[in-house]
This record gives C-alpha cells, structure tokens and sequence, in this order.
C-alpha cells in the first residue's frame, strides 16, 4: 500500500515526537533523581550540623571531646527524630567512635574510606560524603574552642530507600508521558493535515492543468492557482500556442499522391 504525501509527513514527525518525548521523560527522571537524593542529604546535613552545634557547645568550654557525658543519649535522642537515619557515630580527631546508634553504624574505629573522605572534606562547611554499597555517609567536623577540629559527626541512610520513593513516581510520570505524546500526535496529525489540505488541492489543481494541455485545451486557472505558479498562464499561452502552430503547420503541408511516393 503506497502512503500518501501526507501520511508519510505525519508518520516522520509522529516518530522525532515520540523519541523527543521519550528523551525528555528519560532525562526529567534523572534529574528528578538528582535533585532528590541532594534535598535528602541536605535535609540530613542540617540534622547533622544542629547535633554538631550541640556537641560544640559544650567543647567550647574547654571539655575535651573524649570527656563529655551523656552522649550515647544525644545519639539516641537526635536518631529518634528521623526514622529514615540508619546510624550516628560520633568520633574523636584519631578516628576512634565515642558514641553510635542505629542499625549501619560503626562500632570501634572509623571505616578507612570514612577516615581519607573527612581527612580531605570533612573540615570543611558543606562537609564529607561517603558511598559504601546502597548506604550514603554524611561526615561533618566538630571545632573546639581554638578553632580546630576535635572530631566529627557521622550520618548513614539508606539509598535503596530513596530511590525506592523515587521509583514510585514512575507510574505517575509514565501517565503524564503517555497523555502528552497522545496529546502531542493527535495535533501533529491535525496541524500536518490542516496544513498540507490546500497544497494537495492546488497540486490536483495543477495536475489537472497539465492533462488539460496535453489533451490541446485551455487549461482552467484559478487565482489560488496563480498565486502557487505564477508562471503558469505563460507556459500555458506558450504550449497552447505552440499545438496551434503544429496544427496549422499540418494543415498547410501539400499532400503526395500515391505515384509520387513511387517515383
């Protein structure tokens, strides 16, 4: 079955929607999951620095780190608040856990990845991250009272778990891809038809001119016509002009008797 100028028109741009929707769906879901894994670790990082502000003042008063009370219940305590916190560690500058809680914390020393990502990050204000399997670790310093470092704080939470609520999003975003590719098609094939419906009447138009030249008839020209091919009337006049003259020609040719055609 041969397509039409039209169908295969719809088709090419039904083909370069679908996979422009299909990209943007793909790459909206990426991004969708970058920005939620770093909202969670920010979300963790502020509880991370209020721990740590606690834990500050009362190492601002000259208590050393190792010396300070109390602190498997402000472990506890800060944990209860997020039940999504799979573990806190709270450590000394050696590296060595004063107090943890939660299912994925540290027990004894600090992990060695944990140790080289705060050595090189963790000093700092936005802190370290550590990624060990399906567990994101969150390391952030702990200055005493002449500005260094005496240890730090240590957060994990699942990934699994994140990416898990993001992938329940995926029947909603499917939804909306599917109704706007239905959407996107529908007017592809509208808009194309619309559009290419008085070309096609004006080609037929045109088609019908020629055959009418062919045949040694004037051909009918309309205005719309005109304006496609403004050329049109003149090679008209011109084909018209040059039958008449073959008819004329033919017309006027003396013609042979059968003992000159023998001679």
């Amino acid at each position: 079955m041969r397509l039409t100028l039209t169908t295969k028109i719809i088709l090419l741009l039904q083909v370069a929607l679908c996979f422009a929707l299909i990209s943007t769906a793909a790459l909206s879901y990426l991004k969708m999951e970058r920005m939620v894994e770093d909202t969670v670790a920010s979300r963790f990082t502020v509880a991370l620095r209020g721990l740590a502000g606690e834990v500050e003042g009362a190492v601002s008063l000259g208590v050393s780190l190792n010396a300070l009370r109390n602190l498997d219940a402000l472990i506890q305590r800060a944990l209860s608040r997020d039940d999504r916190i799979t573990g806190l560690v709270l450590f000394n500058d050696a590296g060595e856990i004063l107090a943890s809680a939660g299912r994925n914390a540290p027990i004894g020393t600090m992990p060695a990845d944990w140790k080289a990502a705060f050595a090189r990050d963790g000093r700092s204000e936005r802190g370290a991250k550590v990624t060990s399997g399906d567990s994101q670790a969150l390391l952030l310093g702990i200055r005493n009272a002449f500005g260094g470092v005496a240890g730090g704080i240590g957060l994990t939470y699942s990934l699994n778990e994140v990416h898990a609520g993001i992938r329940g999003t995926i029947p909603e975003l499917a939804l909306s891809s599917g109704i706007n590719l239905v959407t996107g098609l529908l007017i592809t094939m509208v808009a194309v038809w619309l559009l290419l419906r008085p070309i096609q009447r004006l080609l037929r138009e045109l088609t019908a001119a020629v055959n009418a030249l062919g045949h040694g008839e004037p051909p009918e020209i309309t205005p719309e016509m005109a304006d496609f091919a403004p050329d049109l009337p003149q090679f008209a006049d011109r084909i018209l002009h040059l039958q008449q003259q073959e008819t004329d020609g033919a017309a006027h040719r003396p013609a042979h008797s059968p003992a000159e055609s023998v001679r």
